[in-house]
């Protein structure tokens, strides 16, 4: 019975997260206020001129982790081959962004603020 208890609650969770994870990209989309996607942060860490990249292998998978700091901005990357689990952009001890591939509530193409991206 409380198996079936965590079950639902999981569940209602998962969808509370979708859902606002969905309106906050409409609500982005409506406003045209400046936004990336956590993917489009990804790639402008892992393409930076400017990033410092340590790479190793553990049991056969590569792990890639990419860190720079940029006008008083930190970033940090971690992939598995090709796959993104960690993003974080930090600013003066204040988190900008801090996303885990293990949690439920972005995901990659969610849009959120990030002012550093414009060009």
């Amino acid at each position: 019975m409380k198996n079936r208890m965590d079950s639902m609650i999981h569940k209602a969770k998962v969808t509370f997260n979708n859902a606002n994870a969905k309106m906050k990209e409409k609500i982005f989309a409506f406003t045209g206020t400046s936004s990336a996607s956590v993917k489009e942060i990804a790639d402008f860490i892992k393409n930076h001129p400017d990033i410092k990249v340590i790479k190793k292998d553990f049991l056969g998978l590569q792990f890639s982790f990419y860190e720079m700091e940029l006008d008083g901005m930190y970033y940090y990357l971690e992939m598995k081959n090709s796959s993104i689990l960690q993003v974080d952009v930090q600013a003066l001890n204040e988190r900008i962004i801090a996303y885990r591939s293990y949690r439920d509530k972005y995901s990659l193409h969610t849009p959120v603020k990030f002012t550093q991206l414009e060009k």
